[in-house]
């Protein structure tokens, strides 16, 4: 289930266009924050979903920037993450040799998890 809604993300990429696949999108950056929020301690009602409106909205807020961040990289795979030069016809794209792969997170999506305490660098024990 997506943290956010395809009108919520249809709103969020204005003037942009959404994708016409945007459920998908959603799901897949609901995905990748469920990954990010292993460990982390909040409340949830029957569906697993967050009853904190706080950390409803930040989980949205991430949602929302991973979703954008997937749209822009056209990477809903990873797949793309394998390459560091690739030539298609006359076009050739390379990625900077940092030593690292680019990042399957958006800095956005962890940027708002941060900031409404959802993730935080210590084990909670109850």
């Amino acid at each position: 289930m997506a943290y956010a809604t395809e009108q919520q993300l249809i709103d969020y990429l204005t003037p942009d266009p959404a994708p016409a696949n945007a459920a998908k999108v959603l799901d897949r950056a609901s995905d990748d924050i469920d990954g990010l929020l292993i460990g982390a301690v909040y409340d949830t009602d029957d569906n697993g979903m967050p009853t904190d409106p706080k950390v409803q909205k930040a989980l949205r807020k991430a949602t929302l920037a991973q979703a954008e961040y997937l749209v822009a990289t056209g990477d809903l795979t990873g797949a793309q993450r394998q390459w560091s030069s690739v030539r298609l016809g006359d076009a050739q794209y390379t990625r900077g040799a940092t030593g690292q792969e680019p990042g399957r997170i958006a800095p956005a999506a962890l940027q708002a998890l941060r900031v409404a305490g959802v993730l935080t660098p210590w084990v909670v024990m109850r």
